[in-house]
């Protein structure tokens, strides 16, 4: 696939002029650049090979340039010269300036010209070339340069092989190039010039202002221009791709529509043989049917389109659908080639955009579990209501109302809702164990659980760990964590490893988050189960790559410290991260990493201890104290470093309040804070004396001299590590 090289800088205002050797060779290029054609196919010069490797070095993006490549395949004169010329050329602006940027790419050879200059821009506008260098020399605002580059048999198949038809792209993408430049139309300034070279046809393009405060270019923004320049460049080239793309998409949707519908019909028949598909579309069934409104994607809560989000990667699993989705993957990526190599991470169905009515479906699917065969709900909720259950008589009327077992589900779902007129645990109980009797993994679970946990009805552990096992052995996931979890913890049920171990690990291995955290944490302790370090963080990955804020937590304390697993403040601070939104004690770890050499980063530190205080972790508010009240790599902020301190102190930092009471005694702060660096530095020495000599040497220093140093340090403040 041909593909279109691009380009986008900006010119910094009031910068130095860089001229050193570019500058020198830019003045005397053309003299330069001229070699006698016979010697193009000869090695290229140690000279020019020197050259190439300084460009590169310098102007690291032009190694994307087509030059380049055919250089590296073929490093002779002619192709050395031809990238020398190009990436001097594209980088002109940082060597020379504004004014210079625009006098050369408006006049240099080869530049098309219209006129005395090949300078162009919108359409009846004429373009002076003395006074838009005059004017950019003066602009004190950002100046964007951007480059379109193709291959001569490209540009000539395709009809750019002349300025003419770049000028009407340019023009065309006028919007385009306002709305990602973030200016407004009005103020937009752009010019263009085309260098019709021997191999590769080239526009160079500027843009601005009018306003100097106004506009800026995002990695988005980029991207964006890329796909629209290709798109027009290549529309003839990509109309079959984009056919088979849409045949694809529109291929799986109709799939991915029949598919679900099926597995609908299926789970009201019969059942369905995949369990965890089907007790999703349960739980997902049971969630909108106590949603008010729309029951269209966009109108749900979070934890409802979660739900939808987790049945479409599901669906995605499907064979057929696995190879639609990759086709039309494959088109896509086609399409993007044509402007970089670098592609992007493939996103999972259910955060594809492009197929949204998926998600949709469904939805429609779950509604359909339960919509069209529903008695009469007023008037079988009072006659249940009203009958006893234990009757036989009760359940021989009742129950065959109920066409299908998720009929009998969610009425008594209904039953369990606080909010319900109708509540009644026994009576929910009732049906739940009818539904059970039935087949209904799902109401076994719910079942189970209600006996286990005695809230609603009375405990009986039996006929808890009866019901639950046999919805573990249906493949019920959140049965197989139940009974892990209890057999794990030894509470109403005797203590039982062996068993506590294998129903967590079906349960995770089936993809369960809570399953996979309480199995890792369990492992990694080694109370209960024998510690194994290796399988406890595989098990504390899998939950936390699955969005789990406990385990993030967890295995972020295991890189920070280097306890169970290598010492890794990168990894650390991933993980640290994800979880310091819920956990106050991550955010403040992660600010004490952003503190680091390695990971250094004020603001970040900031932002994670600001979060951390907020969520009363003392240790973070007595970290911002310090840093705004000494000024250490912040504005120093007295009265906002002691407010801090002051909260610290009150919920109980014993560092702060010593800090607090050293700073009262200090007229002079600054004292405080020399004396405080002073026995922090004395303190490194001991910490870092040399292995072989640190406890011969330690011995002998004097104990009274280090006791009163651990004074003064814990009087200042100063945390001891």
């Amino acid at each position: 696939m041909a593909r279109l090289v691009t380009k986008f800088k900006y010119l910094k205002p009031n910068r130095k002029q860089r001229a050193g050797g570019y500058a020198k060779y830019i003045a005397t290029r053309e003299g330069a650049e001229k070699i006698d054609e016979s010697f193009r196919f000869a090695p290229a010069t140690v000279n020019q090979v020197k050259l190439i490797q300084r460009l590169v070095k310098d102007f690291p993006d032009t190694k994307e340039m087509h030059e380049y490549k055919d250089y590296l395949a073929k490093p002779n004169a002619g192709n050395a010269t031809d990238f020398i010329s190009r990436a001097i050329e594209d980088n002109i602006g940082a060597a020379a300036g504004r004014k210079t940027y625009a006098d050369y790419i408006a006049t240099r050879p080869r530049a098309e010209r219209m006129g005395s200059h090949g300078l162009f821009t919108d359409d009846g506008v004429e373009v002076k070339l003395g006074a838009v260098s005059e004017e950019l020399n003066r602009y004190n605002g950002n100046v964007w340069t951007v480059i379109l580059s193709l291959r001569r048999e490209d540009a000539e198949r395709l009809g750019f092989g002349e300025g003419k038809r770049w000028r009407e792209l340019l023009r065309s993408e006028t919007p385009e190039i306002a709305e990602n430049f973030k200016i407004p139309m009005e103020n937009l300034q752009w010019y263009a010039a085309f260098h019709n070279e021997s191999h590769h046809p080239h526009v160079h393009l500027i843009v601005y202002s009018k306003l100097e405060n106004e506009g800026y270019l995002t990695e988005k923004g980029v991207q964006n221009l890329r796909s629209v320049f290709a798109r027009d460049i290549f529309a003839q080239d990509l109309v079959s791709v984009y056919e088979k793309q849409t045949q694809h998409r529109d291929d799986l949707k109709k799939e991915s529509g029949e598919r679900l519908a099926e597995i609908a019909a299926r789970i009201n028949e019969k059942g369905f043989d995949d369990t965890v598909l089907e007790e999703k579309l349960v739980r997902l069934a049971g969630k909108l049917s106590k949603t008010k409104g729309k029951k269209v994607y966009g109108y749900l809560k979070e934890d409802v389109k979660a739900l939808v989000r987790s049945v479409v990667d599901d669906i995605g699993k499907d064979e057929r659908i696995a190879e639609l989705y990759d086709l039309w993957y494959e088109r896509r990526e086609e399409v993007i080639r044509t402007y970089t190599e670098t592609l992007p991470p493939r996103v999972p169905l259910s955060e594809n955009v492009e197929f949204k009515s998926v998600r949709n479906a469904v939805i429609c699917a779950a509604m359909d579990i339960v919509r069209g065969t529903m008695p009469d709900a007023e008037q079988l909720n009072e006659e249940i209501q009203a009958a006893e259950p234990a009757d036989k008589e009760v359940e021989k009327k009742y129950l065959p109302n109920f066409k299908t077992t998720w009929q009998l589900y969610f009425w008594a779902k209904d039953m369990l809702d606080y909010e319900n007129d109708g509540y009644s645990p026994h009576k929910a109980a009732w049906l739940l164990e009818a539904c059970a009797k039935r087949g209904n993994t799902v109401a076994k679970y719910r079942l189970g659980k209600m006996y286990l946990k005695g809230d609603e009805i009375e405990k009986d552990i039996a006929v808890a760990l009866q019901w639950l096992s046999q919805a573990a052995e249906d493949g019920n996931e959140f049965a197989e964590y139940l009974l892990g979890k209890t057999y794990l913890k030894g509470e109403d049920v005797e203590l039982d490893t062996a068993k506590a171990e294998t129903y967590l690990r079906r349960a995770a291995g089936r993809g369960n988050k809570h399953a996979a955290y309480t199995l890792g944490k369990a492992l990694l302790d080694g109370d209960v189960l024998k510690q194994d370090i290796s399988a406890a963080i595989r098990y504390l990955k899998q939950a936390a790559d699955a969005g789990f804020k406990p385990a993030q937590y967890v295995l972020g304390k295991m890189y920070y410290k280097g306890e169970g697993a290598e010492q890794d403040l990168k990894k650390a601070l991933e993980y640290l991260a994800k979880a310091a939104d819920e956990y106050p004690n991550a955010a403040y770890l992660a600010g004490k990493i952003c503190l680091t050499d390695e990971e250094k980063d004020i603001e970040k530190a900031l932002r994670y201890f600001q979060i951390a205080a907020a969520g009363g972790n003392d240790y973070a508010e007595y970290q911002l104290g310090r840093l705004y009240f000494f000024g250490k790599d912040v504005p120093r902020d007295e009265e906002t470093g002691l407010s801090y301190l002051k909260a610290s102190a009150a919920h109980g930092n014993e560092y702060a309040e010593k800090l607090l009471e050293s700073i009262r005694e200090n007229r002079n702060c600054f004292a405080a804070v020399a004396a405080a660096r002073l026995f922090q530095s004395v303190l490194r020495l001991f910490i870092n004396w040399p292995e072989d000599e640190s406890r011969s040497r330690l011995d002998r220093t004097d104990k009274k001299l280090r006791r009163k140093i651990d004074e003064k340090k814990q009087a200042q403040g100063l945390k001891q590590e």
